[in-house]
């Protein structure tokens, strides 16, 4: 039996509900990386980043994580999402099956030849679920963010 998940295409209202009521580590990584210094500034770069955004809902059906990919280079997805302190245990079930889909689907239809995420240095428990859905650390980037933290990649590429 095939499970329909709880995601839909990301909408302004999702966008700005999420990003107004993000965790503060997301709005702390997100700001320092970006140079967004205030949550409608991230909207706004969300809203107009090249790529695709989706919303996972909980169960009441309300916006608890944004996230998509974007495409800064030629057939590489840089997946990326934003969650809210609302998010639940069974929520990030259904992200880790979303984005697990979600990169199969890109290779498989050769949208992509490399998947890859970034993360602060300090995010030790989304470092941990990157790895989970597939991807492998692949290098640091020194002092990368504008407080001095290294910049993590983890990526995995078409086989």
């Amino acid at each position: 039996m095939i499970r329909e998940l709880p995601v839909r295409g990301m909408s302004l209202t999702d966008c700005i509900y999420v990003c107004s009521n993000m965790r503060d580590e997301c709005f702390k990584e997100t700001s320092t990386l970006t140079g967004s210094a205030t949550k409608e500034a991230i909207a706004k770069d969300i809203i107009n980043q090249d790529g695709d955004s989706y919303t996972i809902s909980n169960r009441h059906g309300n916006p608890v994580l944004i996230g998509g990919t974007m495409y800064r280079n030629p057939g590489v997805a840089t997946i990326w999402l934003i969650a809210t302190n609302e998010i639940s245990h069974r929520d990030w079930w259904v992200t880790t099956e979303f984005i697990t889909g979600l990169m199969k689907i890109l290779m498989e239809r050769n949208i992509t030849h490399r998947i890859q995420a970034e993360s602060i240095g300090w995010r030790h428990h989304a470092h941990k679920w990157l790895q989970r859905i597939g991807l492998t650390f692949d290098g640091q980037l020194k002092g990368y963010s504008s407080d001095g933290y290294d910049l993590l990649i983890f990526g995995k590429i078409k086989e």
